[in-house]
């Protein structure tokens, strides 16, 4: 399980997008391992998606992730967001192993 943040930046100053979590999910296409999804809001201009995915290898992940928010920003209105980046997020410090 893999945590990747993808960026997303636009414009303008906009309403937060509540709806990005449950379109990311609707998108996700049974392969890609996508499990949770959710958005912090950085600021008006600039959210960062949180995606949980089940995939073998980080690499696989971080593009997975990319390829997802991809389709959700083409087949819907986002507002004008643009995807900046996507980096894994180590999450194994947290564990209580």
């Amino acid at each position: 399980m893999y945590l990747i943040h993808v960026r997303l930046c636009r414009p303008a100053d906009g309403e937060p997008l509540a709806e990005m979590p449950g379109k990311i999910l609707a998108e996700a296409l049974p392969g890609e391992g996508v499990e949770h999804a959710t958005v912090h809001v950085l600021s008006g201009r600039e959210v960062v998606v949180g995606l949980f995915l089940r995939l073998d290898g980080l690499a696989v992940a971080e593009e997975t992730a990319l390829e997802v928010c991809s389709r959700v920003l083409d087949r819907h209105a986002t507002g004008g967001f643009v995807v900046v980046s996507a980096s894994a997020v180590p999450i194994w410090p947290f564990l209580d192993l």
